[in-house]
């Protein structure tokens, strides 16, 4: 497969703290009954269930199961159940069904809904901007217009394979792991993705720190995404320079980078039943990502959560040290406390300034001198 560095770098699950914004007044229905129905196709797996339309489910189905395979490698503990809802069924008695019958619900776009989206909103900027133009030019230009776009958001959206198939699945894996990862630390947290108040919205993902977040949902991900991240790191490491990265006391405490941004549209979207009914999963391409005070790329929290699992997997020798350092902290502690308690015993240095200095010099020998992010990861 041709080598993918991805455009698609920011994705972010929003999950409420508050109390769950549910449809009241939908009926609760058995998952029997759902996939009863004509028009729905469920495929069930060992870790869940997908609901879709006839023909959709199936490669969403084995990407739960890998992903659910993957978060067992790296945490030892089996994945939440799962469900997921392909974009294509909006009806809320589902949504909310489906709530209540498992512990993890995503509500996600395939690849056709997706074109979908950039389709229609190029055919309205083209219809405003030439509003006289014949028929023919009209749909040339839209359908050229759409094609850029989508090579430009990981490669041309086309259903079935392919580099952008890759990426997409990438992506939808990196999702389930923000679920999987708060609903096993912290299972009495909210998990409604689907209907939540904008309001309520305080935080980027679950109760724990940002970055352990998004590392257990970099570890989900496939190798498309991957080289995404290590070309990142392999820029900084070429250069010498780890200014892009964020000093190790900053970001074991910060909120995500694009959390703002992320919660923004999260509100744009209420506007619209088109928009409440895509949850609260918000996915931006790199372009699409806003310009940082600080200077530094929002893209580069991943690259950063990506190298600093590897550094931790290979300075400990232990894949599943996530598991501890996440119990640690989901007890009410924190990092540093974690570092001071136990880093002598997994070989790491036990002060924040000296293990960020060991993971720099580590960054150097893992990427310094590359060019070519294919050495990938299992």
């Amino acid at each position: 497969m041709k080598k993918i560095i991805t455009a698609t770098l920011m994705s972010a699950s929003l999950v409420s703290s508050a109390a769950v914004y549910a449809v009241q007044e939908a009926a609760l229905i058995s998952v029997q009954e759902i996939c009863a129905r004509d028009a729905i196709e469920c495929s069930r797996t060992d870790a869940g269930i997908v609901v879709g339309r006839p023909g959709t489910t199936n490669p969403y189905a084995d990407g739960l199961n890998a992903a659910a395979k993957r978060f067992e490698r790296f945490f030892g503990r089996t994945a939440p159940k799962a469900a997921v809802v392909l974009g294509e069924i909006e009806d809320a008695d589902i949504r909310t069904s489906l709530l209540e019958a498992y512990p993890v619900v995503l509500p996600w776009l395939t690849i056709k809904d997706r074109e979908a989206m950039v389709a229609s909103g190029v055919r309205a900027q083209v219809r405003q901007q030439y509003p006289d133009m014949d028929e023919a030019t009209f749909e040339a230009v839209v359908a050229r217009s759409v094609q850029a776009s989508l090579n430009a958001s990981g490669g041309a959206g086309h259903e079935g394979g392919g580099a952008a198939a890759d990426v997409h699945q990438g992506v939808y894996a990196h999702e389930l792991g923000h679920l999987f990862f708060i609903r096993t630390f912290w299972p009495e947290e909210n998990m409604n993705v689907v209907n939540t108040r904008p309001e309520d919205v305080m935080r980027y993902a679950g109760p724990g720190p940002d970055w352990l977040d998004e590392m257990a949902a970099v570890l989900m991900e496939n190798q498309a995404l991957t080289e995404g991240r290590e070309t990142g790191l392999i820029t900084l490491a070429n250069e010498d320079d780890f200014s892009g990265l964020w000093p190790l006391n900053d970001y074991f405490g910060m909120t995500h980078p694009a959390f703002e941004q992320a919660r923004a549209i999260i509100e744009a979207r209420q506007n619209t039943a088109e928009g409440r009914a895509k949850g609260n999963v918000v996915i931006l391409q790199r372009g699409q990502l806003d310009t940082r005070a600080d200077g530094r790329d929002s893209a580069m929290f991943y690259s950063q959560s990506r190298g600093f699992a590897d550094y931790l997997i290979e300075k400990t020798g232990n894949e599943q040290i996530f598991t501890d350092i996440a119990t640690h902290i989901a007890a009410g502690a924190s990092m540093e406390s974690w570092l001071r308690e136990f880093g002598v015993g997994y070989g790491l240095q036990v002060s924040v300034q000296a293990l960020e200095a060991d993971f720099h010099h580590w960054l150097e020998g893992r990427y310094g001198g590359m060019s070519d992010p294919s050495h990938g990861h299992s």
